[in-house]
């Protein structure tokens, strides 16, 4: 009996942490108002930060040993503009104005760093 007790709190210590880790937010099941929209989000911030960083590669790549990169170049600013795109219809739809308004400043950030690289 000791043991079962010790093994479901173990489970919820476990439930408590991961979704602390994914979310930012200590519940013991995800979700809530506008908790999918916020992972939506996130999940296309990271993807641009990461075609940012694919691009930067390619650029060092072509800098330090000549290699021609245009097309891992290309990919990663036509994914750049696919997310974009994602982030628009995002802002369209957002169902807080708080998430409207940080799909806006990355809508910026996008922009700007468009405007960096070319």
């Amino acid at each position: 009996m000791k043991s079962l007790l010790i093994l479901a709190l173990m489970v919820v210590i476990g439930l408590l942490a991961f979704n602390y880790l994914t979310t930012g937010e200590l519940k013991l099941l995800p979700g809530g108002s506008g908790g999918g929209s916020e992972q939506e989000l996130n999940s296309l911030q990271g993807d641009f930060r990461n075609a940012a960083r694919e691009y930067r590669q390619a650029q060092r790549s072509v800098a330090v040993s000549g290699v021609d990169a245009t097309d891992q170049a290309s990919a990663a600013l036509a994914e750049v503009d696919r997310i974009e795109g994602e982030v628009r219809q995002f802002a369209k739809k957002a169902s807080t104005p708080e998430l409207k308004a940080a799909a806006e400043k990355l809508l910026k950030e996008i922009a700007q760093y468009k405007l960096d690289v070319q």
